[in-house]
Order: C-alpha cells, then sequence, then structure tokens
C-alpha cells in the first residue's frame, strides 16, 4: 500500500516537472511573437479582454478560445469581416502568456491581424511565422 501512494506520488511530481519545462520554455516564443505596433489602425474590428484562467471577456461574458474563434468565424460568414482585433488588460485580470498564445493562434488560423495592449498601456501586433 506504501509502495502505492510513493509511486503515485512520483508520477504525479514527474508530470508537475515536464508541465512545468514545457511552460518555461513557451515563453520566450511567446515574448518574441510580439513587436510593436508601428502603424495600428484607429479602429478594430473586435475588442476583446483578458479574463482569468487564459479566457476572455466579450461584451462582459467570459468565453474561451474556441467559443471566441466560433464568434469570429460567424462574423466573417455573416457579412461582418473581422481584419484585426484587439485584446486589452480586462477589469480583473492583465493580459498574460495564455491570452496571447491563444489569440496568436486564432489569428494564424483565421488570417487576422491581432493587437495587444498590455497593463502599461504599450501596444504590440503579434506576428504570425510559417514553420517552412
Amino acid at each position: 500500500m506504501l509502495k502505492a501512494k510513493l509511486f503515485r506520488a512520483a508520477q504525479i511530481l514527474l508530470a508537475a516537472l515536464v508541465l512545468a519545462t514545457l511552460a518555461a520554455c513557451g515563453r520566450n516564443d511567446i515574448k518574441k511573437g510580439t513587436s510593436d505596433a508601428a502603424n495600428a489602425p484607429a479602429g478594430y474590428d473586435l475588442t476583446i479582454g483578458a479574463d482569468k484562467d487564459g479566457q476572455f471577456d466579450f461584451d462582459g461574458a467570459t468565453i474561451d478560445r474556441e467559443t471566441l474563434r466560433g464568434h469570429i468565424r460567424y462574423l466573417n460568414e455573416s457579412g461582418r469581416p473581422v481584419h484585426t482585433i484587439l485584446l486589452h488588460a480586462g477589469e480583473k485580470e492583465k493580459v498574460r502568456e495564455p491570452h496571447i498564445a491563444a489569440l496568436a493562434g486564432i489569428a494564424r488560423d483565421l488570417k487576422v491581424t491581432a493587437y495587444v495592449k498590455d497593463s502599461e498601456g504599450h501596444l504590440k501586433v503579434i506576428t504570425i511565422k510559417d514553420n517552412e
């Protein structure tokens, strides 16, 4: 019985170490994925806020990245195309790396330009590089 508990604890510890290593590796990639927005548009087609747990605040509702992706697709199909998205700090949450990573994936897949305004007010554009 004691061996089983120790084995399970070792498995959990190993999984936590792997996740921590993966998270640390991804941080530099995300920071490298943004650059200063020299030619920012005057307005944005869609504005969202950062919310807890890597989710987004859209018109007062908390949505995940798949819901946001679906909403953008809906807007595109209904004749209101989304070309630019602005992500800003929410009421209770700063823009964090999970927000940027999720928005980068959406921008890449749906061919939109994503801008991020951090808590200090710096405007950055998410740059998408194809792995060829």
